[in-house]
């Protein structure tokens, strides 16, 4: 951050008592004020005309105007004069605004003119065309404009703003701002000067003024920058036919709650439309007071059989349609319908509104039903799409980028790796601060003895989210790489900006031009890019690639390989506060799913079976019977509770199939590559040993049935 004493010069005002403005005009002035020829025979500070001439002179040389057009300005005051009788500084408005409207040229200095020697509270009372920043040149001086105008252009450029044409883009806010403020010390301008030069009516000025509060912000003058364009996030919600007391309470609970702006203005508009249905349904009940068990029960109905758009609040803007409109509402919207209203109605009670007629927690429970049931379903992003969005992550070049975006390459990437190999929510990934990579300095020893050494990984450091405080969690060592390209990149020169969750004041990882990224910026512009790399569309068999399902996709990654992370540890490097958030994540691969299916069918099914009635064949128990296993029969009368089913090949009872001989070969060659290959203790050695000589056994018993 640039200290403020860099932008201190010298900036003395016109001083209106350094210079003798008298009344009405001496005879030797009005003589040689009375023809043209005589004004510009006089056009001099040693002339009658001196004390006339040398207030104009000053403020014209100050302002940096050439030498002929302040000559022709000078004269044309004269003239006027000349035809009022009295000096300009004895003029009234209109002679000065019908002037302007006659002045072809200089027009920029003759407001000089005007805002020092007339009765103007505010250049911006004058007519005025062309840029700001030549009004404002003239009128404090080039040299202090130029001063102040490099020293924010400077700034701007310090913070990630292109070079090219930077000076042009804010010379003329700038202006506006020194106009609106009578004042061009970059130092004196606030935040609520930006706000009124946003409101100005040149498009192409005011929205500049955005990129202006930056640079001020940088330099330490103001505490945060302004919004880039000047718009209400939340458009005020009507309350037509809704009770003017409903409507009161509901707002006076909106300016009191201490939830995030997003969720405060989400849970103001549903119990809004409580509102709209209690003016149906229940027009006596008009404030919380008035609710009582009966009530909360209609209410829960109603929400259980309640459409899209039903009680559709819409904004002053106009009536807002959804494509669902007239469809039933989801789970999840009905769900929070009742978790808006039970949370309203709890801090009513709570901040000593008033007391209520029953118990929020109890009788606007959520209904344990479908219709209110929305269950957490993590979708992880198809397997094969996963690994190829890592691998984009990880190659991302200069001609991937699909549009002519002004964040650079470097910080895009370190967005994507992160994304990938981190498991972050979206907003998580979006607060990190500059610090929130460390390395792994120190060896790591587990606890079988064997070491993790230094550099293997590093830690990121994650703030304050949604259901965890801030926390340490290990990453792969490639995230710190791709930090550390953009940090070298990324300008330093940036002002501190407020964390709406945590209110502290932080230097954020993707801040750029003095803000930070936008929250769209992951699934609108790092997916599609990262998408394109891959060559893959932007749509798996989950439906559309999103933040958060790279999320789910990290995490179960990490519960889905051999010897996996437990649940507890997999619980904190998510950062979930309880382990049953985690237990969503947590899934088998439908490919061990589909094998362990396939072996419990061929058990729990019914078994084909065949039955001998040769007499030759006839046993103690009765007619011979064998029990089809597919690649061979049992010949075990009591198969269905023999203790060692399918594990037949060795068995005395088990009747090979000739199909079965090309099987028995593969399981031959198989274990002969595990002994050879597998180092193995004496006991499992010798099991699998066994297992060689029963596939031998097996192999002479199929020869002798072919032979005999």
């Amino acid at each position: 951050m640039k200290d403020k004493r860099e932008n201190e010069f010298v900036y003395t005002s016109f001083c209106r008592e350094a210079y003798d403005l008298h009344n009405g005009f001496t005879i030797e002035e009005a003589e040689a004020l009375s023809t043209s020829h005589k004004r510009s025979r006089h056009y001099s500070r040693c002339g009658p005309l001196s004390s006339l001439i040398t207030p104009l002179m000053d403020i014209a040389r100050n302002s940096g105007t050439g030498h002929r057009l302040t000559r022709l300005v000078i004269m044309a005051m004269l003239a006027e004069m000349a035809d009022a009788g009295q000096p300009c500084w004895q003029w009234k408005e209109d002679r000065w605004i019908s002037l302007f409207g006659r002045c072809r040229s200089g027009k920029p200095l003759l407001m000089a003119f005007a805002c020092h020697l007339g009765p103007f509270t505010s250049p911006l009372h004058l007519p005025n065309e062309g840029t700001f920043s030549l009004y404002a040149s003239s009128i404090y001086g080039s040299t202090v404009f130029s001063h102040q105008l490099d020293l924010l252009t400077e700034t701007l450029i310090s913070l990630g703003y292109a070079q090219q044409n930077q000076r042009n883009a804010v010379s003329s806010p700038l202006g506006l701002l020194m106009l609106l403020n009578h004042n061009p010390r970059l130092e004196d301008m606030t935040t609520e000067l930006l706000w009124q030069a946003q409101q100005y009516n040149d498009e192409q000025v005011s929205r500049h003024i955005g990129k202006i509060s930056h640079g001020l912000a940088a330099l330490g003058i103001i505490s945060s920058p302004v919004r880039m364009r000047n718009y209400t996030e939340w458009h005020e919600k009507p309350v037509d036919n809704i009770s003017p007391e409903w409507a009161m309470w509901c707002r006076r609970w909106r300016e009191t709650s201490v939830l995030r702006p997003r969720s405060r203005e989400s849970q103001y508009s549903f119990i809004l439309r409580c509102g709209l249905w209690l003016a149906q349904e229940h027009p006596d009940v008009q404030t919380p007071a008035d609710w009582s068990v009966e009530v909360c029960a209609s209410f829960i109905a109603a929400a259980g059989r309640m459409k899209v758009d039903e009680l559709a609040l819409g904004t002053n803007r106009g009536q807002r349609r959804s494509r669902r409109s007239g469809e039933p509402m989801k789970p999840q919207s009905r769900s929070h319908f009742i978790y808006s209203l039970r949370r309203f109605m709890t801090d009513f009670e709570n901040w000593g509104w008033g007391r209520l007629k029953f118990s929020p927690a109890r009788h606007l429970s959520t209904p344990n039903t479908p219709l209110f049931r929305n269950g957490v379903n993590p979708r992880v992003i198809d397997d094969p799409v996963w690994l190829k969005l890592i691998w984009a992550s990880l190659n991302l070049r200069r001609e991937d980028l699909l549009s002519e975006i002004h964040y650079p390459l470097s910080m895009i990437q370190a967005m994507a790796v992160i994304w990938t190999y981190a498991g972050l929510r979206q907003n998580e990934l979006l607060r990190l601060t500059i610090e929130c990579v460390t390395p792994q300095s120190d060896d790591i020893i587990r606890e079988d003895g064997s070491t993790v050494p230094a550099g293997t990984l590093c830690y990121l450091h994650v703030p304050a989210g949604k259901t965890s405080k801030a926390f340490v969690k290990p990453v792969s060592v490639v995230v710190k790489k791709y930090v550390d390209n953009w940090l070298n990149e990324r300008p330093g020169d940036q002002a501190k900006l407020n964390d709406d969750r945590t209110g502290e004041k932080v230097r954020y990882l993707f801040q750029y031009r003095g803000k930070l990224a936008g929250r769209y910026m992951i699934n609108r512009t790092v997916i599609p890019i990262l998408c394109a790399r891959a060559g893959l569309p932007l749509e798996d068999s989950g439906g559309p690639i999103t933040s958060h399902r790279g999320r789910a996709s990290a995490v179960t990654a990490l519960a889905s390989v051999p010897q996996d992370m437990s649940l507890y540890e997999l619980m904190q490097w998510a950062g979930h506060s309880t382990p049953q958030s985690t237990m969503h994540y947590l899934r088998i691969r439908p490919t061990q799913l589909a094998a362990s299916f396939v072996k419990a069918d061929r058990v729990t099914h019914m078994i084909s079976v065949l039955i001998d009635h040769d007499p030759e064949a006839v046993t103690l128990t009765g007619p011979a019977t064998y029990y089809d296993l597919g690649d061979s029969r049992c010949m075990n009368p009591f198969w269905s509770t023999c203790p060692h089913r399918m594990a037949c090949i060795g068995c005395d009872f088990n009747l090979l199939k000739d199909s079965a001989h090309g099987l028995i070969l593969e399981s031959r060659t198989s274990i002969k590559r595990y002994l050879e290959e597998v180092p193995l203790t004496p006991d499992e050695k010798a099991i699998v040993e066994q297992d060689a000589e029963k596939i031998e056994h097996a192999l002479i018993k199929l020869k002798e049935k072919s032979s005999g």
